[in-house]
C-alpha cells in the first residue's frame, strides 16, 4: 500500500535577515548554489501542484485522491516557506526576485503553451525524481547537515523529508491517466536539459550579485561539489539513470526504511523540526 504523505507546516523562522550569505560551511560559492536552488522553488512548487490538480477529476481511486490532496498541502507549505527564506536573502542578493519573476514567466505562461497537460504532468515527475535524489542524500550525506546554517537546517531537512515522502505522487497520477514509459524517459530528457540550462543561468544571476559570477574559481568550486566531493551530481546518476526503465516505479528505491529513521529525529516529541501543526 503506498503511504499517504503528511501535511506538516514548518513554524516560521526568525532572524532570517541575520543568517549569513556563506551558509553553506562557510563557502559562498556554494551557499549561492543553494540560493538559487531555493528561489526556484515557490514558482516550481506550483507548476507541480497545478500539473498535478489538472487530473484530479480523473482519478477514481480514493487512496490516490487523498495522496493527491497531500501532496498538494506538501507542495504549497514547502513554497511558502522558500519565499520567506528568499525574502529575507533578497536586500543582500537581488537576484533572488529577478530569478523567481523570470520562472513565474517559463512555467506560468510559457510552458502551458509549449506542452499539454499530460507533458507538464510527466515534467513534474522528472522534476520530483530529481528533488527526491537531492533530498535523500541531504538526509543520508551528514556533511551536508552539518554544512548548513543552524537557522535553516529545520527547513532545508523538513522540505527533504516530504520530498521523499510524496516522491511517487505526481508518478502515480502520470500513469492512471495513460502516461508511457517513452513518453515520460522522452520528457525526462528534455527535462534535463532545461533544468541545467536553467540552474547554470540562475546561478549565475544569483552570483551577480556578489560580483562571482564571471569568477572562474566559483565555477570550479561549484563543479567540484556536484562532480567530485561529496559529489551532489555524481553521487545520483545511478538512481537517475533508472528512471528510463520502462518498468521503473519510484517505491522501487525502498525509502521506507530512510523515512522511518527521519520521522522521529525530524517531527517527534524531541524532533529537530518546529512545526506551526501537525495535521494527521
Amino acid at each position: 500500500m503506498a503511504r499517504i504523505p503528511t501535511v506538516r507546516r514548518l513554524r516560521p523562522a526568525s532572524g532570517l535577515e541575520a543568517v549569513p550569505l556563506d551558509w553553506y560551511g562557510g563557502d559562498l560559492d556554494l551557499s549561492m548554489f543553494w540560493d538559487a536552488l531555493s528561489a526556484v522553488f515557490p514558482e516550481g512548487e506550483k507548476f507541480f501542484v497545478r500539473a498535478v490538480r489538472e487530473h484530479r477529476d480523473q482519478i477514481t481511486d480514493p487512496e490516490l485522491r487523498a495522496r493527491v490532496d497531500a501532496f498538494i498541502g506538501q507542495e504549497a507549505a514547502h513554497g511558502t516557506a522558500h519565499r520567506a527564506l528568499n525574502r529575507s536573502l533578497e536586500d543582500r542578493l537581488p537576484g533572488a526576485r529577478v530569478v523567481d519573476e523570470q520562472l513565474r514567466w517559463v512555467l506560468a505562461e510559457l510552458a502551458p503553451k509549449l506542452f499539454g497537460p499530460r507533458q507538464r504532468l510527466a515534467i513534474t515527475c522528472a522534476l520530483e525524481h530529481f528533488t527526491a535524489l537531492l533530498a535523500k542524500q541531504l538526509l543520508e550525506d551528514p556533511r551536508h547537515r552539518q554544512a548548513i546554517d543552524p537557522r535553516l537546517q529545520a527547513l532545508w531537512l523538513w522540505h527533504a523529508y516530504e520530498e521523499v515522502e510524496h516522491e511517487a505522487v505526481a508518478f502515480d497520477v502520470y500513469q492512471s491517466v495513460g502516461g508511457h514509459a517513452l513518453e515520460r524517459g522522452a520528457l525526462m530528457a528534455l527535462t534535463t536539459a532545461l533544468f541545467v540550462g536553467f540552474m547554470g543561468y540562475f546561478f549565475a544571476r544569483v552570483a551577480q550579485d556578489q560580483g562571482r559570477a564571471s569568477r572562474p574559481r566559483t565555477w570550479a568550486r561549484v563543479a567540484h561539489f556536484l562532480w567530485v566531493r561529496p559529489g551532489l551530481t555524481r553521487r545520483l546518476v545511478p538512481d537517475y539513470l533508472a528512471y528510463y526503465r520502462p518498468g521503473f516505479h519510484p517505491e522501487s528505491k525502498n525509502t521506507g526504511p530512510l523515512l522511518a529513521e527521519w520521522r522521529e529525529r525530524l517531527f517527534g516529541a524531541e524532533g529537530a523540526v518546529p512545526l506551526r501543526e501537525r495535521a494527521a
